[in-house]
């Protein structure tokens, strides 16, 4: 009976173990034909706020259905995954998909802790407007706030037509400090305006000092709140925010300068280093997809990178910048910007323009 009883308990105990899995946490659950990827964890970066909200309650649960798969969102800032990233080195990254801002993710490409994004694993890159694509597609900018200015309509009765219109308002033009990258774009704008090259960054940020006074933020929610306060009349304010606040009914409308735009972007990667690539090469693939991007086409107003989105007519008017004029938008080469002018930028920056240019 003593022998019957230790092996019913040894067979109770190595079902409990099989059911629980190992300690890696993996699970019991195998790879299937429909859920190739049962089992495994993908490990995202995520900004907070109502972007986490989001994406748990809208991308992440159909992802893991389909795949089987468990996504664990990093959520934080870019500045510190690409300092988690440095720190963990590229063959242990701590992230599997990295999700953040052109200027941070072209510091870490730079260093090689991102890989090519295979398109035979990534179908839906065919559909990425060219303009999207990433050199050598290390990299995907999936999700566009196109930035341009912002005014006031019941304030303004000259609307701004060109960047260089910002120093026509008395002193209530909205800019950033060059805590944000949109200051460094502004700053190239300029100088592509006025010399034709806009790595002649000096002459841009001259240009800017001499339109001094004007209102400084460093957070695209304190524009906002500046615009609507009545602080300033005219901001640089990208134009999933402006759209958002015209349908809350604030007399705010937003305006494509003639010489184009820069942008608030989302570049999606895969790291080098990444334990599980066909999964994350699925995950962005289904970034990329029709359906996620009409999610947050609809939700938050981005402009899809995905060229097939049907933009409803109801909603056209909050997305102006879609798949036929997205040309208008400027692009730079960050990773030139890194090799030196970011360093004497910021240092120019900080002793012309804090404090001074009020």
């Amino acid at each position: 009976m003593r022998r019957l009883a230790l092996t019913a308990l040894l067979i109770m105990v190595a079902l409990v173990v099989g059911a629980c899995g190992s300690p890696g946490g993996t699970g019991s659950s195998t790879p299937t034909n429909d859920k190739p990827f049962a089992g495994q964890t993908l490990v995202v970066t995520s900004y907070g706020g109502t972007w986490q909200e989001f994406m748990e309650k809208e991308i992440v649960p159909d992802f893991e259905a389909q795949t089987g798969a468990k996504i664990q969102l990093a959520v934080g800032l870019s500045k510190d995954w690409i300092a988690q990233l440095r720190a963990a080195g590229v063959n242990n990254p701590p992230y599997d998909v990295v999700i953040a801002n052109e200027t941070w993710i072209s510091r870490a490409r730079a260093e090689g802790y991102f890989q090519k994004l295979p398109v035979e694993k990534i179908p839906n890159l065919n559909d990425v407007h060219p303009k999207l694509r990433m050199p050598n597609d290390v990299g995907v900018l999936a999700l566009i706030g196109p930035l341009g200015l912002g005014y006031r309509t019941d304030l303004v009765q000259n609307p701004p037509t060109s960047w260089l219109d910002i120093r026509n308002y008395d002193g209530k033009a909205g800019i950033y400090n060059i805590v944000n990258a949109a200051a460094a774009q502004q700053v190239m704008m300029t100088a592509k305006i006025l010399t034709g090259d806009y790595k002649d960054w000096k002459a841009g940020a001259e240009w800017i000092k001499a339109s001094c006074p004007l209102k400084q933020t460093d957070f695209s929610g304190d524009m906002e709140q500046l615009l609507l306060q009545g602080e300033i009349v005219v901001g640089i304010i990208d134009a999933p925010a402006a759209s958002r606040l015209k349908k809350q009914g604030a007399p705010i409308e937003w305006v494509a300068p003639k010489e184009g735009l820069f942008m608030f972007e989302q570049n999606v990667n895969v790291t080098a280093g990444t334990k599980v690539p066909d999964l994350a090469f699925a995950f962005v693939n289904y970034m990329l997809s029709e359906p996620v991007q009409q999610k947050w086409a609809q939700a938050y107003y981005w402009t899809p990178a995905n060229v097939k989105v049907i933009i409803p007519d109801d909603l056209k008017p909050y997305i102006p910048i879609q798949a036929d004029n997205i040309g208008l938008i400027s692009q730079w080469d960050w990773e030139w910007f890194h090799s030196g002018p970011d360093e004497e930028l910021v240092n120019w920056w900080n002793r012309e323009m804090t404090g001074s240019c009020r």
